[in-house]
């Protein structure tokens, strides 16, 4: 009987220093794949949000129906030079809000993502990277978009100059997953509106925001008068 007890005994033992050797390697192979599956994580994040920018950026603008008459008007002298181009702020911070808008409901509805690496690319070597069963990491990301708008002017040659009203995005996020908890943030562009303005153009335009309740741009125009 003592003789089974201390097989029993020495069996135990063994199984779990087996199982120790197993969970210490697993640690070590999980701190080591870290900083790799933090890098997919972010790339797949970024790719999720560049999407969800394009998209929201068409989309708004197809629903809103805006063209570049509807969000700057050109307003010319006597002998036909440009006297200045007055922005539409109020329809700009519309598109801006339904872009925001578009943004957060299109990433909200892939919030929840699972990432399959190869156990190859996990060991960091170049000789096994994509080969191997793959493993599942779920990962959550949020995202907090900021625009902003951009009113940009190129010469398009003589006597015409090359309009564009650019969004600009600052999309930040963080990837929450087991054993990693980052931050980060990707920058965009997008045309939204462009034209050509043909006629003597000014060498300097007042860039004048104003709100419904202003009439700033009213007041410096007839000053200039």
């Amino acid at each position: 009987m003592k003789f089974r007890i201390n097989v029993l005994k020495t069996v135990i033992f063994r199984w779990l220093i087996v199982f120790l050797i197993i969970f210490l390697a697993f640690t070590v192979c999980l701190i080591r794949a870290r900083p790799i599956v933090i890098a997919y994580a972010k790339s797949h994040a970024k790719a999720q949000m560049i999407s969800a920018f394009d998209e929201a950026v068409k989309s708004a603008i197809g629903s809103l129906d805006y063209r570049y008459s509807d969000m700057a008007v050109i307003t010319r002298l006597d002998d036909n030079t440009v006297g200045s181009i007055e922005i539409d702020y109020q329809k700009l911070n519309i598109l801006r809000a339904e872009i925001s808008r578009m943004i957060t409901e299109k990433t909200n509805a892939k919030a929840d993502n699972v990432l399959h690496i190869p156990i190859g690319t996990l060991l960091g070597s170049e000789y096994t990277t994509g080969y191997g069963p793959k493993i599942k990491f779920k990962m959550q990301f949020s995202q907090m978009p900021v625009l902003d708008f951009e009113s940009k002017f190129t010469s398009a040659g003589i006597n015409s100059v090359f309009h564009q009203i650019i969004i600009k995005a600052n999309l930040s996020g963080g990837i929450i997953m087991l054993g990693a908890d980052k931050t980060f943030s990707v920058e965009l562009t997008t045309v939204v509106a462009q034209t050509v303005i043909s006629g003597a153009v000014p060498d300097n335009f007042t860039n004048v925001i104003e709100t419904p309740e202003s009439n700033v741009a009213d007041d410096i125009f007839n000053f200039s008068n």
